[in-house]
């Protein structure tokens, strides 16, 4: 079989990436047909059908997902080669870069640097924020050196270096009537309007099964992915929600009504690495602040 041409490869990346020809061509700035014809080259000296073709749409086989694991693992070296050359250039080198779940993205992983590099001012690092599945691809092929994220069972592609968990909480708008008390059970929230989330995420589900054992459970008006967005919902008036303790804190922040909530469930997290790598000394101070962060959430 005759090499493999760098363009053609880069043609698929970019199909992929995009998910249309057209966008593609846009880029990397050349004519859709060049595209289309560096594909059908790659397809023919792979002798693998890549894209089929719907409608006058391109839509990716099952073949081209498996080689795109592959060849963005080939291409992760050359973009790291060039991403560090760029930041030495610019006078600035990143010493780990971070994958991390939006609810410790946005709420933990800040507070947590905000005291690491008040003992380690020579800390850099750059942060990703990305849902979890996203977190373990980024962390298996080695584009992040460490990941945080909910519990995974992708124990082949990566290393579980860290786990455990932080309670839910309960999160109203100012001067809400549930306010009032200390603690709020469930039956607290019989027919209170809810903002919840997707039934794709794991506190979708665990909520779903809770609320399915009342005899009359909170009216679920709304529901969200993300638990900021729960958060900015309830503080606009739409309802009440039960989030994690680091997205809790930033409501109450913010003006909002927060109270401990009687459930068993608790928002769990882990801490990946890639599957076989030694941790860095960066990424060990990184996740030793971070467990020592996460204590001052705990019950009690």
């Amino acid at each position: 079989m005759s090499a493999i041409s760098q363009r053609s490869l880069e043609a698929f990346r970019a199909v992929m990436r995009t998910g249309t020809v057209s966008a593609a061509a846009e880029e990397l700035a050349v004519s859709q047909p060049a595209v289309s014809r560096l594909i059908r080259e790659l397809e023919g000296r792979l002798d693998l059908e890549l894209f089929s073709r719907r409608g006058g749409r391109v839509v990716a086989t099952r073949a081209a997902h498996e080689l795109w694991t592959e060849v963005e693992r080939s291409f992760i070296g050359l973009w790291q080669i060039e991403r560090a050359a760029t930041q030495i250039r610019q006078g600035y080198r990143a010493t780990l870069t971070v994958a991390a779940a939006p609810a410790i993205a946005q709420s933990a992983l800040p507070g947590v640097i905000a005291l690491l590099v008040e003992e380690r001012p020579e800390f850099q690092a750059e942060f990703l924020s990305m849902t979890t599945l996203p977190v373990v691809r980024q962390v298996a092929l080695r584009q992040c050196q460490i990941g945080f994220g909910i519990p995974t069972q992708h124990k082949h592609e990566v290393d579980v270096v860290g786990s455990g968990s932080v309670p839910f909480r309960f999160v109203a708008p100012a001067s809400h009537p549930l306010g009032a008390l200390d603690v709020i059970r469930p039956h607290d929230l019989s027919g209170t309007d809810f903002i919840g989330f997707v039934d794709s995420t794991m506190s979708g589900r665990a909520f779903d099964r809770l609320f399915a054992k009342m005899r009359h459970p909170p009216v679920q008006k709304m529901k969200s992915y993300l638990s900021h967005i729960v958060s900015a919902l309830v503080m606009r008036g739409l309802g009440v929600g039960i989030v994690d303790a680091f997205t809790a804190e930033d409501h109450r922040k913010m003006g909002g009504v927060v109270r401990p909530v009687e459930i068993a469930d608790r928002f769990e997290y882990s801490i990946i690495k890639p599957h076989g790598d030694k941790l860095s000394a960066e990424c060990m101070a990184l996740v030793d602040y971070f467990e020592r962060y996460v204590v001052a959430y705990q019950d009690g």
